[in-house]
């Protein structure tokens, strides 16, 4: 296995390479997630 260029966690992206891949996508799904729920709450509180 090469040594993953996306992630500086090289040792686990060796072990599971579509870590790499995934996690971009893990911290768009996390923001995006977190934003909507502040906006609902704050929303729903006014």
């Amino acid at each position: 296995m090469k040594t993953c260029s996306f992630c500086r966690l090289s040792n686990l992206c060796n072990d599971l390479p579509g870590v790499c891949l995934l996690i971009p996508y893990l911290a768009v799904a996390v923001v995006t997630l977190s934003v909507g729920y502040l906006f609902v709450t704050q929303e729903l509180l006014v």
